[in-house]
Parts: structure tokens; sequence; C-alpha cells
């Protein structure tokens, strides 16, 4: 199964300044998803291929932000950092080395402590 959805974003959604929380700038009037749900194995290229093929095509309607509940398969070490912006990142690293300095909960869209 293949889909994706449109969310609107408006109203109180995007009263939020982009320093406040580590979701940042709110001020885009849609976040698209491109999800694709299968099972068989056999499957993996072709479903793949079409999300990839689809976000490559919405790239000219986007911010170039992602958000990171639909984080992608594999994208990429930088997916993290890339998607929150250098200075975002560098905070939730100190969060992260002072709450979990040896990386247990790093089986999510992880962010490295900082050293």
């Amino acid at each position: 199964m293949t889909y994706s959805s449109i969310w609107k974003f408006s109203g109180a959604v995007q009263h939020v300044d982009a320093t406040t929380t580590a979701f940042g700038d709110r001020s885009m009037p849609y976040m698209l998803s491109l999800d694709a749900v299968w099972t068989n194995p056999a499957d993996d290229a072709a479903n793949i291929g079409w999300v990839r093929q689809a976000w490559t095509a919405m790239q000219r309607h986007s911010t170039g932000r992602m958000y990171l509940n639909f984080p992608g398969l594999g994208e990429g070490d930088s997916l993290v950092r890339d998607a929150f912006g250098a200075e975002i990142y560098r905070s939730l690293q100190k969060v992260k080395r002072k709450y979990d300095p040896e990386n247990l909960f790093r089986m999510n869209q992880n962010v490295l402590p900082l050293e």
C-alpha cells in the first residue's frame, strides 16, 4: 500500500517561535508525508522506489525541511542534523550528553551526544 497525506499548518501551530522547541520553523503552510507499507521483501524496490520518486518530484514545492516523525529509510547519518539545522542540533546534543551520554536511546532518529 502506498499513500500520501497533506497536513495543514495554521493558527496556533504557527504561533510558536522557531527556537522554542526542537520542532523548529512552523511557517510552512503544509507538510507532506509519503508512505509505503508492505510485507513481502520482494516488493522492497518497488515501494521504496515509489516513495523516493514522489519525494524527488515534490522537492520543487518544498522548504527543504523534514519532520522527523517521517524520517525515511536509512537516509544517511546527517538526517537528524540536517532536519534541525546546526544550532538546534547542537542544543539537542547538549541535552543528550547530560541525560544519555552513553547513547543508550539510539534506535530512533538519533542525536549523538556532544563530545
